[in-house]
């Protein structure tokens, strides 16, 4: 009897340590990845006060650590010629831009106005990371999970009526429950699970075979749907215990992936052009300063010889007031075209997909553009010279495979098309909410009964021979009258595929269109180009006939010198500009037909947020 009785005791408290043992497994394994056991129960809140200490005070900026010289600035002319240059080329530009890319930067201020939508480095793996929407996400669905309960009771407790209390009027008890259990989903929709189920029962019934009884049962229990929610198809789609209109499952996870991506390159593909356009645009404001100086010099040298007659002949002081007039008109012009004016620069959809050139910087506000595009400091001691040419070799681009090439790799269409494939899986899986719900329940057990847990004579020795077998099989029907909500699920995912292929190929017909207008743009820019150095050329040489003709003594027109020297330099500049429009107008048709980044030799590393480049230098065609 006391053998009995010790191994009973025993049996008592080896179920609540194995208990035990399984919750601190189950603990450390969650437990894995993070090491630091302070973000447990009863921990410290050490960090999280500090954190808020500083959202209390206003969150206060954190000392910049970067040391730069101020701005740079002229007052004087003189002051932008003492001034050191560094050259650079297009192709070093890019690959500094992409060495400091972590934000793709653009020229609207968009990480201040709107920061959320702005795209970063870690665009994709925040898609990739998300806990709700990502692939994984939609596969830890299918994890398998472990559940463990331990319960323990005990009841003291008088009936009026003995056969409520098990014989006597006076009922004690003590109880003990533990569940283990393994369940996983598969892709089916079925529930498998296999669990233990111990129970210790000791009270004072007259009618037990024993004081005390352990009761120990081995189930196994799958749920099938059958009808709604079930299947490969369904499951994949929505996922397992989906909702009408809310699909989260693996595939429409990957198309969502897919989406991000092409939305980044999108992203990146504004941004290298945004970076191309700052270059142009600074290539074009030093020409400017350049034409804008030698009529300055032009219009110096004429007031001072108007300048030196004005003593000896009278009608020589409105002269000299004319040209001094024309001579401070360039001066201002100059000032201007160096220091440059806070207005828009030629950046992405400003008024094209791909930007059309402004011409209207200046040489120092281009610059500064440029230098924050590029992630350089916004001065240093040597401004930024763009040492490539433009170009100006004619190009012509086959219509066919221009625009076969928009349709096919542009990352807007790209994107829109893989929406309408996911639509295309919602109408799928919507169809499946018009069934109504069954499923198919079994569960097989096995139980074992004895006063101890375990050994000899125990719960876990019957359990092993098999003697007590049950086993349980349901159907479970469930049908909403109407289905109301079924044929809602159905039509809006129908409307929804409808409407983006409506907007997919008003898309198509919108890129074919701005194609259309970059092919055109390109033509115009280069007969601008030709016609403007004509131009130019004509105005060069008629100012120099008349300026010879006046250093020859010879009587000449004054207001008809003054209007050649403003032509000569209306006219250089104008070249220049065309010249930068035609290479824009090039760049635009490789933006508007999808492949910029391939043109410029640039390649996102498996689709994310890293750049390499491939080239040497630009391409030139």
């Amino acid at each position: 009897m006391d053998c009995r009785k010790r191994a009973s005791a025993l049996s008592v408290i080896a179920a609540p340590i194995a208990f035990c043992l399984i919750a601190i497994f189950a603990v450390l394994i969650g437990c894995r990845g993070n090491r630091d056991f302070k973000t447990t129960v009863c921990n410290d809140t050490v960090c999280v006060d500090a954190i808020m200490s500083q959202v209390d005070l206003g969150a206060p900026a954190v000392g910049y650590s970067e040391s730069l010289p101020p701005p740079m600035t002229v007052r004087t002319i003189e002051d932008f010629d003492t001034l050191s240059y560094q050259d650079i080329s297009l192709n070093e530009i890019i690959q500094l831009s992409l060495e400091n890319s972590e934000v793709l930067r653009d020229l609207g201020a968009t990480v201040l106005r709107t920061p959320r939508v702005v795209m970063t480095a870690q665009t994709v793996p925040l898609q990739e990371f998300d806990p709700q929407t990502s692939i994984e996400g939609a596969l830890s669905a299918f994890d398998a999970q472990l559940y463990a309960m331990g319960k323990f009771q005990n009841n003291d407790r008088r009936f009026n009526n003995r056969f409520f209390g098990g014989g006597s009027t006076a009922f004690k008890q003590d109880t003990h429950d533990y569940v283990a259990q393994l369940s996983k989903r598969t892709a089916t929709g079925a529930e498998i699970a296999l669990r233990t189920v111990t129970d210790y029962d000791a009270n004072n019934a007259t009618g037990n075979l024993t004081d005390s009884a352990w009761q120990t049962q081995l189930q196994a229990e799958m749920r099938q749907p059958l009808m709604q929610g079930g299947g490969v198809e369904f499951n994949r789609i929505a996922g397992p215990a989906s909702q009408p209109g809310i699909y989260s499952g693996v595939l429409v996870a990957k198309v969502n992936t897919d989406i991000t991506s092409a939305q980044f390159r999108q992203g990146a593909r504004d941004y290298v052009s945004n970076v191309i356009n700052a270059y142009w645009d600074l290539y074009y404001a030093y020409r400017d300063v350049d034409a804008k100086r030698s009529a300055l010099e032009r219009a110096r040298e004429t007031w001072l010889s108007y300048d030196a007659q004005k003593s000896s002949n009278r009608k020589s002081g409105a002269a000299e007031a004319l040209a001094r007039e024309q001579f401070f008109r360039f001066q201002s012009e100059l000032q201007d075209a160096i220091a440059g004016k806070l207005i828009q620069g030629t950046q992405v959809n400003n008024s094209t997909s791909g930007g059309t050139v402004a011409g209207l910087g200046g040489v120092l506000t281009a610059e500064r553009r440029l230098r924050l595009l590029i992630g350089l400091p916004v001065t240093e001691f040597a401004l930024l010279r763009p040492s490539d040419e433009p170009l100006s070799a004619p190009m012509v681009f086959d219509w066919d495979s221009i625009s076969a090439e928009a349709i096919r790799l542009r990352s807007e269409l790209q994107q829109q098309r893989l929406l309408v494939k996911r639509r295309e899986l919602e109408a799928l899986a919507a169809k499946n909410y018009l069934l109504p719900s069954l499923d198919l329940v079994t569960i097989y057990r096995v139980r074992g009964l004895d006063q101890q847990l375990a050994g000899d004579h125990s719960a876990f020795e019957e359990l092993g021979t098999f003697d007590y077998q049950e086993y349980e099989a349901s159907l479970e029907f469930k049908l909403p009258i109407g289905l109301r909500q079924g044929y809602l699920a159905v039509r809006h995912a129908k409307t929804q595929l409808v409407r983006d292929r409506a907007i997919l190929e008003e898309q198509e017909r919108q890129i074919l269109h701005d194609l259309a207008d970059v092919v055109g743009e390109s033509d115009r820019a280069f007969m601008q180009m030709d016609t403007n150095l004509n131009r130019y050329l004509a105005a060069t040489e008629a100012f120099e006939a008349l300026e010879t003709s006046r250093e020859a003594g010879m009587p000449i027109n004054l207001e008809q010198l003054l209007d050649a020297q403003r032509r000569v330099s209306e006219a250089q500049s104008r070249y220049f500009l065309a010249l930068t429009e035609y290479t824009i107008a090039a760049k635009n048709v490789q933006y508007e037909k999808g492949t910029l980044l391939e043109s410029t030799r640039l390649f996102l590393v498996d689709e994310a947020s890293a750049f390499v480049d491939y080239a040497a230098a630009m391409p030139r065609s």
